[in-house]
């Protein structure tokens, strides 16, 4: 049974290597006051695959949300159950526990992964100085795209060890060009020296808890769905919809550009 650890975070500390205030500081809440059993709610849990080459740094990667400094995170693993580990993170006020499932890309494939564990999200992890490892990235993300799951859920494709700069062969256009011409998010991060690490964290979850909202929503709207398409065949409606189409092509490319690196939204 693995050590449980409760991290003491300190707000002034910054893990971007710029220097510059995080986005995230202050975002959530140091749990202060003793909590009651009303106060208890029932703890909301994801399942986060990571997936990628050999030798790319998602085991790094885990490990440092592990110990982030920004989050008020801690260890939450019952076992030493190899390729799982499970994180609390108390975000916006509201604790989430992630499990972070890492498999060896020989040992278990994609879709096993993902029929087995059925994850909320998808890390896609490659690094900017392996073209092998960016190749398979891209056979990931295919089989994503045609299994419907870049659609359904959240995926992010990560540049990991940005920090060799000198030895990239991968640039970061490369990389966004990759994550939008899937529908995904994009971040370069590296493990080494802790940048950008934490965002990811962060972000990851703001992802999953978005595209939870959002599906609440189309629920919602489901009877009000029912009506429209009794108007589908409308010569008003089908004009609508072309149009919309038409508008959608002309701004795709520079939407997806502006946002594919903005975890926060969707």
């Amino acid at each position: 049974m693995t050590e449980h650890f409760h991290l003491q975070w300190n707000f002034q500390r910054n893990s971007n290597v710029s220097g510059e205030r995080s986005p995230f500081e202050g975002s959530c809440c140091s749990g202060q006051g003793a909590s009651t059993e009303s106060d208890i709610e029932e703890i909301s849990k994801y399942r986060v695959v990571l997936l990628g080459d050999s030798g790319v740094g998602k085991t790094a990667l885990v490990s440092q949300f592990m110990t982030s400094e920004y989050m008020n995170t801690y260890d939450a693993s019952l076992d030493d159950e190899f390729g799982e580990k499970t994180v609390s993170i108390l975000l916006d006020g509201e604790e989430s526990e992630m499990v972070f499932i890492d498999h060896p890309h020989v040992e278990m494939s994609v879709e096993n992964s993902l029929s087995t564990y059925e994850p909320h999200a998808c890390i896609v992890v490659y690094s900017i100085v392996s073209r092998t490892s960016f190749q398979m990235a891209e056979e990931i993300l295919n089989y994503l795209w045609r299994e419907h799951y870049t659609q359904e859920r959240s995926v992010i494709v990560v540049a990991n060890k940005s920090d060799l700069a000198r030895s990239r062969i991968i640039s970061a256009n490369e990389g966004k060009h990759l994550a939008t011409s899937h529908e995904c998010k994009f971040i370069e991060t590296s493990s080494g020296i802790q940048h950008n690490v934490d965002e990811l964290l962060v972000g990851i979850l703001k992802q999953i808890r978005l595209r939870e909202t959002r599906d609440k929503k189309l629920r919602r709207q489901g009877s009000k769905g029912k009506l429209l398409s009794r108007l589908h065949n409308s010569k008003t409606v089908l004009s609508l919809n072309l149009a919309r189409e038409i508008l959608n092509k002309m701004c795709l490319n520079d939407s997806k550009s502006k946002s594919c690196e903005n975890l926060h939204v969707l």
